[in-house]
Formats: C-alpha cells, sequence, structure tokens
C-alpha cells in the first residue's frame, strides 16, 4: 500500500470520525430539546413539572454541540491542509516552510544580492 493510499485513508477516517461526532452531538441536542418541548406541551396541559430547567439543559446542550461541531470542523479543515501540505526547502541554507509565500520572501530577502545564486538548482 502507498504512501498516498495511507494518507487518503486516514483522512478518510478522520472525517468520517468527525461526521459521526457531530451526528452523535446533534442527536443529544434534538434529544434535549424533545424532552424541554414536551415538557411545555406538559405544562401547558396542566401538569406542573420544570420546564424551565429542560429549556435551559437544551440550550446548552445545543450551544455546546454547535461549539463542538464548529471545533470538530477545524480540527478536521487543519489536518487536511497538515496532510496535503508541502514543504519548500532551500537548496542554499537549510530554510524550511509549509508556506510558499514565505519561501518565496526568503528566497528574495536572503539569496537575491548575487543571482546566480538564486538561480542555481
Amino acid at each position: 500500500m502507498s504512501d498516498e493510499s495511507k494518507t487518503s485513508i486516514k483522512l478518510e477516517i478522520f472525517e468520517k470520525l468527525g461526521m459521526l461526532v457531530t451526528a452523535a452531538f446533534g442527536l443529544v441536542a434534538a434529544l434535549a430539546w424533545n424532552q424541554a418541548i414536551t415538557k411545555i406541551f406538559i405544562e401547558i396541559l396542566g401538569t406542573s413539572e420544570n420546564i424551565s430547567a429542560m429549556v435551559i439543559y437544551a440550550l446548552v446542550v445545543s450551544v455546546f454541540t454547535v461549539v463542538l461541531t464548529i471545533g470538530v470542523a477545524r480540527a478536521s479543515s487543519k489536518a487536511k491542509k497538515g496532510i496535503d501540505q508541502e514543504i519548500f526547502n532551500c537548496s542554499l541554507c537549510s530554510y524550511q516552510s509549509k508556506v510558499e509565500s514565505e519561501f518565496m520572501e526568503h528566497m528574495i530577502k536572503e539569496h537575491s544580492a548575487n543571482p546566480e545564486k538564486f538561480l542555481v538548482k
């Protein structure tokens, strides 16, 4: 199995795991809202139960789910960028960068004084 294939499988597993976690917390939020709405209807129909606690619980779980979902999405995005990211190595010194624009800036600032050095491969 090639390194590219292994990386692709790892990325796919990470994406699916992120989707699973997101779905699981989405289900928790849905169940919380279900309970809150149920309590509201029971309250309206005359049963005296504490609905404010259930609504607060549903809000807290929903906010937690949104924050967690954003965190998982950002982590997944960061992992994708990290996996596919090329490392730019300077052939004239030991400088390395993961950002092409930073690498080009290094080449211009550090090695452009002598055009022959800049053009050497």
